[in-house]
């Protein structure tokens, strides 16, 4: 169960990216060979396609995997890298937990459905608010980890063990 929780986005993403392709071949087979068309199968694969988008930013987010520019920590002292580190990750969590506080506002004030289906536009929406719920408790979590680094570079320990598996000298 803790690894389903570890890895939330990465298996929620995954079923909804397998729904989504799923009812477009399904949509594509039945529209070309039989000439029938269901319109919610459509809404199904763009509601699903949506909250893969959002988990998979949040996957990418969690693994520190998204694009960053690296020209003006290339160029610091380790310590003026280490600070900037810093300073990013408080902007991140600021940015995120007002992302995550806008889209709420966002859902909560959604009172349009969808014309096949009949469903609400909140469980769509929902996507962006977990996802930047998400980010936010990541960002919170790196920004922790940054400042026990700092800490523990300022103490003379030495290396940190992560320091240690960066290869950082």
């Amino acid at each position: 169960m803790k690894k389903f929780f570890r890895n939330i986005e990465v298996i929620l993403g995954s079923v909804t990216i397998s729904v989504t392709v799923i009812s477009v071949i399904t949509n594509v087979f039945l529209r070309y060979l039989f000439g029938i068309q269901f319109p919610w199968i459509e809404e199904v694969s763009v509601g699903c396609f949506i909250w893969t988008v959002f988990l998979g930013a949040t996957a990418a987010y969690k693994d520190k995997a998204l694009i960053g520019v690296e020209v003006l920590t290339q160029v610091l002292p380790f310590k003026g890298k280490r600070i900037l580190e810093l300073i990013v990750y408080t902007l991140l969590l600021t940015l995120n937990a007002t992302l995550f506080y806008l889209s709420y506002n966002y859902t909560a004030g959604s009172d349009k459905i969808t014309s096949a289906l009949e469903i609400s536009y909140v469980y769509i929406n929902s996507s962006i608010v977990f996802s930047f719920g998400l980010m936010t408790f990541y960002s919170l979590m790196f920004l922790i980890e940054d400042i026990k680094l700092f800490i523990d570079e300022h103490r003379g320990q030495g290396q940190t063990i992560i320091e240690q598996e960066r290869g950082v000298e």
